[in-house]
């Protein structure tokens, strides 16, 4: 099974984004679109929870042969709770690497059932990282498993993913029929929790879904292939999000900035998010994403003391990650 594709859809050229706080491109989407950033910029950031920057010892950062020039790296956490909060496991983890060098936006998901070491707490599934010391324990996890830079991150919990994807007025997606069973499974659930009548998705194919209805189908597991697909499936979102907001008219950006970035936790500073997008904003960056571990590297005995886990070859594996998110190489075969 390919884990990697190239999107068809082509993004706007200023990303500088996350998974929930993707929100921040709007911020340049003024800029670009309407040259009006000035006048919003106190309105827009003031709703942005900017969290304090992790220090040296929290990043866990010690292969510095890793740190290329014109590589940043922003680790985006979807945490599995509707708690305000954002406590929880990190069901969602995707590293988006922006390349100055080759203009690319990578987006790298690591399966959150990945067997890893979490320190102080053993080896684990990754995604509890999150729940065990939030996102520093959960960025640092990533850092020292794998030999990453990153000093950086977003965080969304998935009310708020119903929130933003509801605030875009819903997104454009082909759904496969073989989700549908299982999404409406989910969607029955989150009806019952939340006293809401969300519908259901009769069939397969080209159709508008609201934020419940995404939600749901970024929880689909069992009857697509696991949670490599699913993880996968968090990526489209976030793709038919960006196609979504390029459908909106400019000056309907400003208050639909706002109310999506008031949904966000982060480490960037609004400054930090111009900056950034100023320099994308220059050239049209490609997007590539890959599923990480690949299959390639996967191992065979996953059941461990009855529990499973996405085991696989951490020395293949680890450099496959590596060579991706800092030279946009993939293994041959690998598209």
């Amino acid at each position: 099974m390919a884990q990697a594709k190239k999107f068809q859809f082509k993004l706007p050229p200023f990303f500088k984004t996350f998974w929930g706080k993707f929100v921040c491109s709007f911020a340049a989407t003024v800029l670009v679109l309407g040259g009006v950033v000035a006048g919003f910029y106190g309105y827009i950031f003031g709703e942005l929870d900017v969290e304090k920057d992790l220090t040296d010892d929290e990043t866990g950062i010690t292969k510095q042969d890793y740190h290329l020039k014109g590589i940043e790296n922003i680790a985006l956490f979807g945490v599995d709770t509707t708690d305000d909060e954002m406590k929880g496991r990190s069901d969602s983890i995707i590293i988006v690497t922006l390349d100055h060098n080759k203009k690319e936006i990578r987006l790298s998901a690591i399966e959150r059932d990945t067997y890893v070491t979490i320190e102080g707490r053993g080896k684990d599934k990754i995604n509890h990282a999150y729940a065990f010391g939030g996102p520093a324990l959960a960025v640092k996890t990533l850092n020292q498993n794998f030999g990453l830079n990153i000093k950086d991150y977003a965080v969304v919990n998935f009310s708020n993913m119903v929130k933003v994807i509801d605030a875009l007025g819903g997104v454009h997606m082909d759904v496969p029929q073989k989700y549908i069973n299982e999404v409406n499974v989910w969607i029955g659930k989150y009806n019952r929790q939340n006293g809401t009548n969300v519908g259901t998705l009769e069939n397969g194919g080209e159709q508008l879904v609201n934020g419940a209805q995404a939600l749901c189908l970024a929880r689909v597991r069992k009857s697509v292939g696991g949670t490599n697909v699913r993880a996968g499936m968090h990526e489209i979102i976030l793709e038919a999000c960006f196609a979504r907001l390029k459908e909106k008219n400019v000056l309907e950006y400003p208050n639909v900035a706002k109310t999506l970035l008031s949904l966000v936790k982060t480490t960037l500073k609004s400054g930090e998010v111009t900056a950034i997008a100023g320099k994308v904003v220059l050239s049209g960056y490609k997007m590539r994403d890959a599923v990480f571990p690949l299959q390639q590297d996967w191992l065979s005995e996953n059941m461990i003391n009855g529990i499973w886990y996405r085991t696989y070859n951490t020395e293949t594996g680890n450099e496959n990650i590596r060579n991706f998110i800092y030279q946009g190489i993939l293994p041959e075969g690998v598209e």
